[in-house]
């Protein structure tokens, strides 16, 4: 299983999920959170504030979950209908992670 951070720095959980550039993607395995990749956003200007938050979604249509400082209503909605599970978290990303992945595995 998978789960994407939007941060910009790796250590916080910083960004809003349409804002988000880049989304860390961790695998949990055995309740443990490791880094696989990062995925960016294409350089492509988006025009408006859906198009940005649909190409997050793009980005992490293979995770569980996904951690992000905030998060709108419309993008709740689709990503759980992906069957993604959105997590508003101001935190630091590793305890983040390991907290995720028990949550997830329990």
């Amino acid at each position: 299983m998978k789960i994407a951070v939007a941060s910009t720095d790796g250590k916080i959980i910083d960004l809003h999920f349409g804002d988000a550039d880049q989304f860390l993607i961790f695998k949990i395995k055995n309740g443990e959170g490791i880094f696989q990749e990062i995925r960016k956003k294409t350089e492509i200007p988006l025009n408006n504030h859906q198009e940005r938050w649909v190409a997050s979604i793009d980005l992490i249509t293979d995770c569980k979950a996904v951690l992000c400082n905030k998060i709108g209503n419309e993008p709740t909605v689709e990503l759980r209908k992906l069957g993604i599970k959105p997590i508003q978290l101001d935190c630091d990303v590793k305890d983040a992670v390991k907290e995720c992945s028990e949550h997830l595995l329990g």
